[in-house]
């Protein structure tokens, strides 16, 4: 990073810092779609949005559970995080609003912000759709394939995409 920041602006330079949370990692991370909030989850239980322009940290909890991914939900006022059983959706207070109880053993969450659909999938290869605006589950896919560890969608038409370990 210093050869970065030596390389670059001066307004840019100012803006690299070093961020060390070496004891409850590792850590899945998600922006809001707009860049000014970071979401970061440790796998010890460590949840934490802290706003990107300024540093400051807006919410922090312990779950006391593994987390093994998180994503914001539409503009960054909502977020899910998929722990050791269950996917949980929070506020940006860090206050508990769902407990996802069909989304178990969860290892990648994603949103679809056009469609308002939280996608996950895990242990159980199952990939899963659900409204955001109703709550329901409104499609569940069985991959075949086992757990599934990788998982994005493509911006321009929502298609989801899987990375099982199998190939």
């Amino acid at each position: 990073q210093g050869d970065i920041a030596g390389a670059v602006d001066v307004n840019a330079a100012r803006k690299a810092f070093d961020l060390s949370l070496p004891t409850l990692g590792p850590y899945a991370v998600d922006f809001t779609p707009n860049g000014r909030d970071l979401l970061i989850g440790g796998g010890k239980g460590h949840v934490a949005v802290v706003r990107w322009g300024d540093y400051k940290l807006v919410t922090e909890i312990q779950v006391r559970e593994k987390i093994r991914d998180v994503q914001f939900l539409h503009s960054g006022q909502f977020f899910a995080v998929a722990q050791q059983k269950y996917t949980y959706v929070y506020d940006n207070r860090g206050t508990e609003i769902h407990c996802l109880k069909d989304h178990t053993e969860v290892h990648k969450l994603d949103f679809l912000k056009d469609h308002f659909l939280l996608t996950s999938i895990g242990d159980q290869g199952i990939l899963r759709f659900q409204d955001t605006t109703y709550g329901k589950i409104i499609a569940q896919f069985r991959t075949k394939l086992g757990p599934c560890d990788a998982m994005s969608h493509d911006k321009t038409n929502g298609v989801s995409l899987l990375g099982h370990g199998n190939g």
